[in-house]
């Protein structure tokens, strides 16, 4: 853990192309966390991944700038310097080594407020209220990043955009005491976010629900086409209509010749099997058991 020292914004801040603009920067001090540290090396600071851009080896202080965006998003323009505000720090994992936890960007989604905290034998429990949007990311047993910290969600409630929407998680004794969030109160804030494996996979998904739609309705289109040809009576779905299948036009992989070639007799259809009985396929079903 560490300590926020101060807090300015300023004026005068030179930007890349030397012009002077707004910024935010927080100057923070640590101990363990400065070992082996470097200019331009990310350290998370309550979850939030930031970038060094002074450091103080003799004196343990680091300054980092604090974006608009991560003002926007995370509870650290929060921050008084002069009550000592304690938080969580951490460098970034090293490629090839053991993850203990999960996948934590140090990319915070949004910030959750404490809504209930209670005691359970040796465990302590959080209940946090958050944004719906971000609900849906949040599953039992799944992963939370709370200030920084790789957690497991416990219970999960969501009533959508117009009610409580919240989920809990709780901590072992020994993360008790390397962490900041036992000292938080009833009200306080958190910074949450979410395991980005979930936002991956949403995307991975949306991408692929049309053309799976799509194949579908290709799918019944052809087996209406082919009960047409085969002379069986219409049986497509309601799902089949509303997606305005054209049971007379040509569709892929159908020729005009297909398409337009006179309907076989149901007695074409029927096929005598060895022993005497016949089978019709309709739907994909047969309806004689003794084939």
């Amino acid at each position: 853990m560490g300590e926020v020292i101060s807090l300015e914004t300023r004026d005068d801040m030179t930007l890349w192309d030397g012009s002077k603009g707004k910024g935010t920067e927080m100057v923070l001090k640590g101990d363990i966390v400065l070992d082996g540290a470097y200019l331009g090396c990310s350290i998370s600071v309550n979850g939030v991944c930031l970038t060094a851009t002074e450091i103080d080896e003799d004196a343990k202080t680091f300054k980092v700038g604090l974006a608009p965006e991560t003002l926007r998003k995370t509870n650290l323009g929060t921050y008084v310097p002069e009550s000592q505000q304690r938080v969580n720090m951490e460098r970034a994992s090293e490629i090839g080594g053991r993850n203990s936890g999960h996948f934590v960007q140090g990319h915070v989604d949004n910030v959750g407020t404490i809504m209930d905290q209670w005691i359970d034998e040796n465990s302590l429990f959080f209940k946090i209220a958050f944004p719906n949007e971000f609900m849906r990311y949040v599953v039992p047993k799944g992963f939370i990043a709370i200030d920084g910290t790789s957690l497991t969600v416990c219970d999960v409630h969501s009533e959508g955009e117009d009610g409580e929407n919240w989920f809990t998680f709780m901590l072992v004794e020994y993360t008790q005491k390397k962490i900041i969030l036992p000292s938080k109160k009833i009200g306080d804030t958190v910074n949450v976010e979410v395991d980005v494996l979930g936002k991956y996979s949403e995307q991975a998904w949306e991408a692929f629900v049309p053309k799976m739609e799509a194949l579908e309705t290709k799918v019944k289109q052809l087996e209406a086409r082919l009960q047409e040809l085969e002379g069986g009576e219409s049986t497509t779905s309601s799902s089949a209509t509303d997606n305005d299948v054209n049971y007379g036009q040509p569709i892929g992989g159908l020729s005009n010749v297909a398409a337009s070639a006179t309907a076989p007799t149901p007695e074409q259809v029927k096929v005598k099997n060895t022993d005497g009985t016949e089978w019709v396929r309709t739907k994909q079903s047969f309806f004689d058991t003794q084939y």
